[in-house]
């Protein structure tokens, strides 16, 4: 699958967007996608419009992350869903979705909850200490019940969180980005509730005016998003408060 999409110069157009805004150039942030890959997405990751939105959304990569990469998490219902793909690059964007995660990933065409990707994120990006291993029966044997995992760096971050349809879990995801929030992370949330059909995405709308580090942007025509000029495109994304939290 071959996209003719010329990055190199839709990274030029987020730049110009982005210096309108009033972002100075050495702003920097590590870029994350969530991809929802539960049953209701299948038809848009299969037929290619999940794989060129990602591929959409390379050039933030970069511009902002200090690899100029992009790295990818996919999700669908339950811890074991939550899974980080890799990177994705202007090199391999072309068909990274239809490579890397259709049918390919834990969880496929499963179903919706929120909050372990996030949880996923927060400890990625040193936001969250990492999960502590339960050690085999050996070093159980030894003594040795767990494993304690380094702790990460804190960085920067942005994630931008693909979603077709409302979650089965508000309320741990609530706890997670409140809790987020009443750290001081500095990391932005970025919600994108994409679907044509009759979701309200209400949960989303009340965490986004709930915390200041969460906001949304509802799509009604992924098709035609994809398809939206660089300048046309950014608009929509650069929301407001990713904006200030930019500039901070």
């Amino acid at each position: 699958m071959t996209l003719h999409l010329d990055l190199t110069k839709s990274a030029r157009a987020l730049r110009v967007s982005l210096d309108k805004a009033g972002v100075a150039p050495d702003v920097q942030a590590e870029l994350v996608l969530d991809i929802d890959v539960s049953g209701s997405f299948e038809h848009e990751h299969e037929e290619g419009t999940t794989n060129k939105l990602v591929a959409r959304l390379v050039p933030w990569g970069m511009v902002l992350d200090p690899d100029r990469a992009v790295d990818v998490f996919t999700f669908s219902h339950g811890p074991d869903s939550a899974h980080h793909v890799g990177t994705v690059t202007a090199k391999d964007a072309d068909s990274f979705v239809l490579d890397r995660i259709v049918g390919r990933v834990p969880g496929w065409t499963g179903g919706t909850d929120y909050s372990f990707v996030l949880e996923r994120n927060l400890q990625h990006f040193g936001w969250l200490p990492q999960p502590v291993a339960r050690l085999g029966w050996i070093s159980r044997f030894l003594g040795l019940e767990t494993e304690t995992k380094p702790v990460r760096a804190k960085k920067r971050s942005i994630v931008i969180f693909i979603t077709d349809g409302e979650n089965t879990d508000e309320a741990r995801t609530d706890t997670i980005l409140r809790a987020s929030q009443n750290r001081g992370d500095d990391i932005y949330f970025l919600f994108m509730g994409a679907c044509e059909h009759d979701v309200d995405f209400k949960f989303l709308r009340q965490v986004a005016d709930r915390y200041h580090n969460t906001g949304l942007v509802i799509i009604r025509d992924l098709d035609g998003f994809v398809d939206l000029s660089d300048d046309a495109l950014n608009a929509q994304l650069l929301v407001p408060e990713l904006i200030d939290w930019l500039r901070k």
